[in-house]
């Protein structure tokens, strides 16, 4: 297992799992809504030309989130 690291932190073509929030009870709500669950795998597939948003793939939708909003979802990111 790798050390836990946040989700605005990851490469383009990285993987890990859902591990938690660094954030409030509705920030936490809205990541779960979006299927950010922990336990969830999620990929980042790709920045924006300037860098952010930057998009993920989680259960089977892709979603773009901005890399201030991402860095308060924490992920153990896996070594594949």
């Amino acid at each position: 297992m790798s050390a836990a690291v946040t989700l605005g932190d990851m490469r383009p073509r990285s993987k890990g799992v859902v591990v938690g929030y660094d954030a409030d009870q509705l920030g936490a709500r809205r990541f779960a809504e979006m299927g950010l669950v922990p336990g969830a795998v999620v990929t980042v597939v790709a920045a924006a030309p300037l860098g952010d948003p930057v998009e993920y793939a989680v259960g089977g939708s892709l979603l773009s989130i901005r890399k201030d909003d991402a860095r308060a979802v924490i992920v153990e990111e896996s070594r594949d």
